[in-house]
């Protein structure tokens, strides 16, 4: 029998974040045509995936209204950084020689544990079949990527 620790955070899976905040999509919609859609990990989800689930679900939602086409007018990627100290507590651990217990306090470093939080923001434009299209953007087109991103999307595992 195999025994370990597992750690129970898991990468944010593709699904609405709560209400407040937290991991997963948002969405804010300006007008029928314009929204702002939000993707936030966790301290385990990488960069790409917060990127994919971002342009999943614009394309989701382009989807939703018929819209074969989407225009990217804004896209950013926040990036934050967290710290955390730890140090051996005193005395750290005790050990006998050949003459007397000894303590190793001062022997070990300090533990400095790091992650990274990305939270990925885009402003889309959805358009209708014949809609014209707006200049200087990027545009996608709904199918392609959901066909593209599709099978790259991590849903939420079902609760027994």
């Amino acid at each position: 029998m195999l025994t370990g620790c597992v750690d129970p955070v898991q990468p944010t899976s593709y699904q609405a974040a709560p209400p407040g905040g937290g991991s997963g999509y948002a969405e804010t919609w300006e007008d029928e045509r314009r929204v702002e859609v939000r993707f936030a990990g966790n301290w385990r989800t990488d960069r790409q995936t917060v990127e994919d689930g971002l342009l999943y679900r614009a394309a989701e939602l382009a989807a939703e209204r018929n819209a074969p086409r989407f225009a990217v007018h804004d896209r950013t990627v926040e990036r934050r950084v967290y710290e955390t100290v730890d140090t051996p507590p005193f005395p750290s651990s005790w050990y006998r020689d050949r003459y007397r217990w000894r303590s190793t306090y001062g022997r070990f470093p300090p533990r400095i544990s790091t992650w990274t939080v990305y939270t990925a923001v885009m402003k889309i434009e959805l358009l209708p079949e014949g809609a014209e299209v707006p200049q200087a953007v990027s545009l996608r087109t709904t199918q392609a990527v959901l066909d593209q991103l599709g099978p790259k999307v991590r849903r939420p595992s079902p609760t027994p």
